[in-house]
């Protein structure tokens, strides 16, 4: 279960667009823990702790969101935070891309990039070809591309939010997860979810879209390297996460 908290200029609409990614999440990962109580109450799942500030006006800071306080023993996040700048959402906003961005980013609180060189996940961290080495995603992966290699091709640019924080966008293109926005329907694949079951949740692949890896020309089309130079999501930070019952950072 999926909690979400909100603070800041929120409108019905905006609430409205959380609380579909929040949904959506639910279907596709099992959010349902035991309780554990936090700050006096009783937290079954994950809380989502969702805010909109003025920080540095347009296109400067978009905001931070990841997981902040951990379970222990699993590790998967009981605690996490969605902060956006103000000047920023209204622009995403006014572009139709506010939704797939909450919906992506959601999914770095849930662990997706933010908690991967925690669990090992990265194989060649800091190289031209950073890779994801977890099972189901691998194997996911190498339905989509049988002689792509052995593990998932990771984000090779972009700054530290962004780089091994997502797939690599010149072979993913306009999936979901991928570090730039691209394309206009950002499908999220069956090698996505997958890499949430690598994580230690259980999860539901019937709820994947529909997904190829795209050629060359499709990438053009979907302005994969005009999304690359705007980099809109690197822009986002990330917090140092914790376990619960041990001293925060």
């Amino acid at each position: 279960m999926i909690t979400l908290v909100f603070s800041g200029e929120f409108t019905a609409a905006r609430r409205a667009v959380f609380e579909r990614a929040a949904q959506r999440w639910e279907t596709i990962i099992e959010t349902q823990f035991e309780p554990i109580e936090f700050e006096g109450t009783d937290i079954t799942g994950v809380r989502i702790d969702a805010s909109i500030a003025d920080i540095d006006g347009p296109s400067g800071v978009l905001g931070q969101a990841g997981p902040t306080v951990l379970r222990p023993g699993s590790e998967l996040p009981l605690v996490g935070i969605m902060e956006f700048d103000q000047a920023d959402i209204v622009t995403l906003e006014n572009a139709g891309s506010f939704e797939d961005v909450i919906l992506h980013e959601m999914a770095h609180v849930l662990g997706f990039g933010t908690l991967w060189a925690r669990n090992n996940l990265i194989a060649g961290a800091g190289s031209l070809d950073p890779r994801f080495v977890g099972a189901a995603a691998s194997r996911e992966y190498a339905v989509l591309d049988p002689d792509g290699g052995a593990a998932v091709p990771l984000a090779n640019t972009g700054g530290a939010g962004t780089r091994e924080g997502h797939w690599r966008e010149l072979v993913f293109g306009d999936e979901l997860l991928t570090g730039f926005l691209s394309g206009n329907d950002r499908p999220l694949s069956r090698t996505s979810i997958a890499s949430f079951e690598d994580l230690g949740y259980d999860v539901d692949y019937t709820r994947a879209d529909t997904f190829v890896l795209p050629s060359f020309h499709d990438l053009a089309l979907m302005g994969v390297p005009e999304a690359v130079r705007i980099c809109d999501l690197c822009r986002m930070g990330r917090p140092e996460p914790y376990v619960f019952g041990q001293t925060s950072p």
